[in-house]
């Protein structure tokens, strides 16, 4: 931030203390809003929308009320939420709506009776510190509802609230997490706990922040995924910049959402084949649940791009974020009028070096390279080549696009090379317009032990194998080994119309070279064969998939050959698969091989 925004930020910072000074003490909520937006008018629309959404998540909460008292606690505090919210919310349609109470009180009940005597639940996980502190964040944010409301019931159930946050304080101040977002879900339940108890946990709060918070330069934290981090770790850091005047946490947030905005499509989906977590699967994955983060960064800093988004999410999933009303309800200074809209998604070219990716946003077309699996560092293997597990990156696609609603969900290459499966290279350059992507496999042959290793009892180390793809007492890294082996060398370019992927494969002859484009559900093909099992063959000429007025042309075809696209050994043994839902078009050749796909946008 240079001189001028920090400036600014401290500004608007003032302009709010003295509400952030009452949202501490409980006082700053009025929960008819009356008089909340002093500065600013309310925002009547938003808050409608919200208020729509909440009513109809209660209807659905009740109707669905016996699976979720036989449900995980983390799913039954989010379903008390949605009753609480409306039935504090002199605008709901359900505002103190008393056939809500016998609900809630078997809600809290059950909720009390699962609580574990060291003040934690289990959720999948036995006794879970960082699962007992997405259950705060609800209960933190229900008493201060409660507390605010005026009906008879309501200081009842937030008190019956406020001792199973206190039991649980030491619990979570004593204990431990698994994933790195989990050290700032704990700080923000620490937080709240503390807010609500008035019981310091600020020792082990500092504890965990002088770790660092794990961003890189671009914005990106270290889990590289929207879904399992950034939408945990960005609401969990505002909790602890508001409820114990840190404001220096927020520039983590800011950066990360001018992050988000880069990697997001303007249908409101998010990048996700950087991830290191499941949702580098490629679901479908969408902002919203980052919409009460680009409200409160907009009114902060008078960021028109960031108002934006929070109207997109509005627009596109107005059904889907009822949840969030609650937070403006609490904070009333986040239901003021939004900032106007500016443009959120520019062109641009970007290269994240700490994710091995590639952002190119042109028009309508967006699209995203990628060669930053953690199977190499610096070219090189590193001690998870060819593992697979949560927490590592290992996604193939080496190429996604937007086309407007035509989606070309990946492409990949698969070599039949020793069952090593999909291609995936040793890192990603791009300079003066053009993407560079890589690896060389060795595949090794092992030769008999040298004779000063030999053992006489015949016995040698299990191992793994160099190449990752077994395990034998052959204690391999000690053997001799010749290699059979196979380069790729891929160049990404721009065209007129799209991109053209020029594909250099030398060494080991006749390998069979399957490449695989799988499209979004929902268009239609052309141009291709189709095979019995439902995908396509692409033999010669040039492919079309169409959706509406969009469309994508690939191609050219290659000629007839095997088509071989199984994921690789490591997959195969546990019968696992690596297969992205969506209608698939192969292209076939044979090493070596000199071939540029040509992808077209229009």
């Amino acid at each position: 931030m240079d001189r001028r925004q920090f400036i600014g930020a401290t500004a608007a910072l003032g302009a709010r203390a003295a509400l952030r000074s009452r949202w501490l003490s409980g006082s700053a909520i009025t929960l008819g809003l009356a008089g909340a937006a002093s500065a600013q008018e309310e925002d009547a629309d938003s808050l409608s929308v919200l208020t729509t959404a909440a009513d109809a998540q209660a209807g659905k909460t009740l109707a669905e009320l016996s699976a979720a008292l036989s449900g995980s606690p983390r799913g039954l505090t989010r379903q008390v939420r949605r009753l609480v919210t409306p039935f504090v919310w002199s605008r709901s349609a359900h505002h103190h709506d008393v056939s809500f109470l016998d609900s809630l009180d078997e809600m809290l009940a059950t909720l009390a009776s699962r609580q574990h005597e060291d003040g934690t639940f289990s959720v999948g996980n036995r006794h879970s510190p960082p699962d007992t502190g997405f259950l705060i964040e609800d209960m933190g944010l229900m008493v201060s509802l409660l507390e605010a409301d005026d009906h008879a019931a309501s200081a009842e159930m937030a008190g019956r609230i406020r001792d199973m946050m206190g039991k649980a304080g030491p619990g979570l101040a004593a204990g431990g997490v698994h994933t790195p977002n989990h050290r700032w879900k704990l700080c923000a339940a620490l937080a709240r706990i503390g807010h609500v108890t008035g019981v310091s946990y600020n020792d082990r709060i500092d504890e965990w922040l002088a770790e660092g918070i794990d961003i890189d330069a671009d914005g990106i934290y270290s889990e590289r995924s929207g879904i399992y981090y950034s939408e945990v770790t960005n609401p969990s850091l505002l909790v602890v910049a508001h409820v114990l005047d840190r404001p220096e946490l927020l520039e983590h947030v800011r950066r990360n959402l001018e992050l988000t905005i880069e990697h997001s499509e303007p249908n409101g989906e998010i990048e996700t084949i950087q991830s290191r977590r499941q949702d580098q699967d490629q679901r479908v994955v969408n902002i919203r649940y980052f919409y009460t983060q680009f409200r409160e960064l907009s009114l902060l800093d008078g960021n028109g791009r960031f108002a934006a988004m929070a109207r997109l999410i509005e627009r596109q999933f107005a059904a889907d974020i009822g949840d969030f009303l609650g937070d403006l309800i609490e904070r009333p200074e986040i239901a003021a009028t939004l900032p106007a809209d500016e443009e959120p998604f520019a062109d641009l070219k970007r290269y994240y070096p700490g994710a091995g990716l590639v952002r190119i946003r042109r028009g309508k077309l967006n699209a995203s390279a990628f060669g930053g699996t953690d199977w190499y560092a610096d070219g090189q293997p590193t001690p998870f080549y060819n593992r697979f597990g949560s927490g590592l990156s290992t996604n193939p696609t080496m190429l996604r696009a937007f086309n407007g609603k035509a989606v070309l969900e990946a492409v990949r290459l698969v070599p039949n090379f020793f069952s090593m499966g999909h291609f995936r290279s040793n890192g990603i350059a791009f300079e003066n317009g053009e993407i560079r992507l890589g690896n060389a496999l060795a595949i090794p042959y092992y030769l008999p032990m040298p004779a000063e290793r030999r053992s006489a009892d015949a016995v040698y180390a299990l191992s793994r194998s160099v190449d990752g793809r077994f395990y034998s007492m052959m204690d391999f890294d000690n053997r001799p080994v010749s290699t059979r082996d196979l380069t790729t060398n891929v160049a990404i370019s721009g065209t007129d119309t799209g991109f053209d992927l020029a594909f250099d494969i030398s060494g080991e002859a006749d390998v069979e070279l399957t490449f695989e484009l799988t499209f979004r559900e929902g268009g239609e093909l052309s141009g291709a064969e189709a095979l019995e099992d439902g995908t396509f063959h692409l033999i010669e000429g040039e492919g079309t998939y169409t959706l509406g007025e969009d469309r994508i042309t690939f191609g050219p075809g290659n000629g007839p050959g095997l088509i071989e696209a199984r994921p690789g050994e490591q997959y195969a043994w546990h019968n696992g698969g690596l297969s992205i839902p969506g209608p698939k078009v192969y292209i076939t050749a044979k090493s070596p091989l000199t071939y540029t796909l040509s992808l077209g946008f229009a």
